[in-house]
């Protein structure tokens, strides 16, 4: 008899979680979707948010808080962190260019002063550059890259007459090998 009671129970638990009967019980289709599981990456990035927030003024909570809602909605992180970083870079203004070297890439308030990379136009058997130059200011006057070395406008000029003179004779060992001697 107990078994019965307790059937007709379910079943009435049932009928009134799947069938219209007022404001009270609204249809399983009429809930809220279950957001998704949270990935493990995703648990992290919300446990280092709430460890962000500390100590922090009510607009950065607030900033922090919707990123964590949208991850929560998404169960995941990366997409939401993208979107984040892609609005985050529509709204920065473009940082001002170098006022101390007309060759330095560097934007914005910087110390240290570096140029583009420069290489050969062919690489080594394994794909690497060949030459790698550059220039750079780190606070102790301008030196130029050059094989592995920061050296100064004069040093570099004197390896470069070195880099001639090597190829010049690599230069000969060809022609003595077109020649067949």
């Amino acid at each position: 008899m107990k078994t019965a009671t307790t059937n007709t129970n379910i079943a009435s638990a049932l009928a009134a979680a799947t069938e219209p009967t007022g404001k009270d019980h609204p249809l399983l289709a009429d809930l809220p979707p279950v957001p998704p599981a949270l990935t493990a990456h995703a648990a992290w990035v919300l446990d280092g948010i709430e460890k962000a927030k500390e100590g922090q003024d009510a607009n950065y909570c607030a900033f922090m808080d919707a990123v964590a809602r949208e991850i929560r909605k998404a169960g995941d992180a990366p997409d939401v962190l993208a979107d984040v970083l892609a609005v985050l870079e529509k709204t920065k203004s473009p940082k001002a260019p170098c006022d101390v070297h007309s060759w330095c890439v560097e934007t914005g308030d910087h110390d240290d002063h570096m140029s583009a990379c420069t290489s050969a136009t062919c690489t080594d058997a394994y794909g690497r550059e060949v030459l790698p130059v550059n220039v750079i200011d780190w606070g102790k006057g301008v030196k130029i890259g050059l094989l592995d070395e920061d050296l100064t406008p004069a040093e570099a000029r004197g390896r470069i007459a070195e880099l001639r003179t090597h190829l010049d004779t690599v230069e000969a060992l060809v022609a003595d090998v077109e020649a067949g001697r």
